[in-house]
């Protein structure tokens, strides 16, 4: 039983063959390795030349606030490469440590991977650091190849705000806010660190 009314949608089952057989093709080009965002927009095109959903329908799915959050994203992790903003961080951020304790390498090289990869896109944040961590790992006598490859993993450790395409596609439709990731992400991101500092730390180093 439920508190208060609610309707339910109907849903027109006439075309969902057709629906699946365009999502079928999607998956297909991508695996068959087109671009993603090519073969998934062909894959919303065919929907809507095969009549599955109506011009206007499809217009009124698109998520605007995404679209311009991205938008505005993308330039600034560009805007932190060119100019030399992402680099000057890390590598002030790497001066501090050099000389320490491998671990604290470990874990700064993380933590970096992770707050970078939160205002630009994982490819940008990786073409930062890899150089630099290759740099730091040499100085310190240590192999850069594991390093480089954590920073790699840890690129991927984007839970505590909605700047994630993943993320950001559903703070509309749950109506979520920042503090909503931050609160539901944060425990995420330590856990994350922990994981990947201590695997890479004594199975790679």
């Amino acid at each position: 039983m439920v508190a208060t009314p609610f309707t339910i949608e109907k849903k027109d089952q006439s075309k969902s063959l057709v629906a699946m057989l365009c999502f079928v093709v999607a998956i297909g080009l991508a695996i068959a390795g087109f671009p993603i965002s090519m073969a998934f927009f062909t894959g919303a095109m065919a929907m809507v030349l095969l009549r599955v959903l109506s011009i206007q329908e499809a217009y009124q799915s698109i998520e605007w606030k995404v679209v311009f959050l991205l938008a505005g994203i993308i330039p600034l992790g560009l805007a932190m490469q060119k100019t030399g903003t992402a680099t000057f961080l890390a590598e002030n951020v790497m001066s501090l440590i050099q000389g320490t304790h491998p671990i604290f390498l470990v874990i700064t090289v993380a933590v970096l991977s992770t707050i970078f990869s939160l205002f630009m896109s994982n490819v940008g944040a990786i073409v930062v650091l890899a150089p630099l961590v290759i740099g730091m790992a040499t100085i310190g006598g240590l192999d850069p190849r594991p390093l480089a490859l954590m920073a790699a993993v840890c690129a991927a450790n984007s839970f505590v705000l909605p700047t994630h395409q993943v993320n950001a596609l559903l703070m509309s439709a749950g109506g979520y806010r920042n503090a909503d990731y931050f609160k539901a992400g944060g425990g995420m991101t330590l856990i994350f660190l922990a994981v990947v500092v201590t695997v890479f730390y004594f199975f790679y180093l």
